[in-house]
């Protein structure tokens, strides 16, 4: 499966692609994907974990690769969803910042204002910064 072409939109975000050339075939990213999903369906967008969604998916498979063929697909999940309960809100928060500290230097903030600021947070926050290709 050629990812790169699927990805063309993402080719910037070099973790995307590492994540799906290196997971993609495997049942262990459908789990993860399945567990953000449960716990919040909008992970994906830039509202959420957007655009760093993959180095959160790649933090969580990379911490648990050593013991995923040993654990049941049950004892996988459970383990998934306790680091994201652990990380998520910590990744969340520090993609927000950045996202708004890049609009900020992109809006120029020129009139001393956040409107502008917000108006283009507010059109952003729902893009998707992470495709879902499995």
């Amino acid at each position: 499966m050629n990812w790169q072409e699927r990805l063309a939109d993402y080719a910037e975000n070099e973790e995307i692609l590492q994540v799906y050339e290196d997971w993609g075939e495997t049942e262990y990213l459908k789990e993860v994907i399945h567990v953000l999903d449960a716990y919040n369906p909008d992970w994906n967008k830039e509202k959420e974990l957007g655009s760093w969604a993959a180095e959160f998916i790649l933090d969580v498979l990379e911490e648990t690769e050593e013991e995923l063929e040993e654990w049941s697909r049950e004892e996988r999940c459970r383990r998934f969803e306790e680091l994201t309960e652990e990380r998520y809100e910590d990744f969340r928060s520090g993609h927000q910042f950045a996202r708004i500290n890049n609009l900020a230097i992109q809006a120029g903030n020129a009139d001393g204002s956040g409107e502008r600021i917000r108006q283009m947070s507010e059109e952003e926050a729902e893009k998707e910064g992470f495709p879902i290709l499995v």
